[in-house]
């Protein structure tokens, strides 16, 4: 994952976005849709993160107050081959814990679909089915089992539908797209 740091490297010129925005086209080819994560507010090694879903304006990463999207330790990573997701995860003010999202777009929807997530450890897959998404977690989040991945569901489209722990070494993939979102 890349890992925004501070630096000066990174700040660039003073404008009302500090550092250089973080782009991903999650669109297939020749249909581009990007999204973009951009950081203001520098306190303490720690920032303000907002999101830009394609031409859309631009908006806080996480709803609520500002101080919900400042994040230090964040990780953005734009991953997958064929089809692309994007994944944020850090430590973010109002959480107090690891805190993350992943963003797709649905090509057949017309839309961004966003799954947000609470794991110690960045989710290593996502399925993504007709009628459901699987998030995979590794071993030693929040179960702490050796042996067992967590997978959190999402239904219709981007709702929560539920968590599981399971003992194979991941879901079966029959039925869905698998995107490795990263080690």
């Amino acid at each position: 994952m890349i890992h925004l740091a501070l630096g000066l490297s990174l700040l660039g010129p003073a404008l009302a976005f500090a550092g250089t925005p973080l782009s991903c086209d999650l669109g297939a080819p020749g249909a581009p849709r990007v999204v973009e994560v951009l950081r203001t507010d520098a306190i303490a090694g720690s920032h303000v993160y907002h999101l830009r879903e394609g031409k859309a304006s631009v908006r806080l990463l996480f709803d609520g107050e500002a101080e919900d999207s400042r994040g230090s330790e964040v990780r953005i990573r734009c991953a997958g081959r064929t089809r692309r997701a994007l994944v944020v995860m850090g430590d973010f003010m109002s959480a107090g814990y690891p805190r993350g999202m992943v963003i797709v777009h649905d090509a057949a929807g017309q839309r961004f679909q966003r799954f947000n997530f609470a794991e110690r450890h960045a989710p290593r897959w996502l399925y993504l089915g007709e009628t459901e998404t699987l998030l995979v977690f590794p071993p030693g989040g929040r179960l702490e089992t050796a042996h067992r991945y967590l997978i959190q569901r999402f239904v219709e489209g981007d709702k929560p539908g539920g968590t599981e722990a399971i003992d194979s070494v991941r879901p079966n993939a029959k039925g869905y797209e698998v995107i490795e979102l990263g080690r």
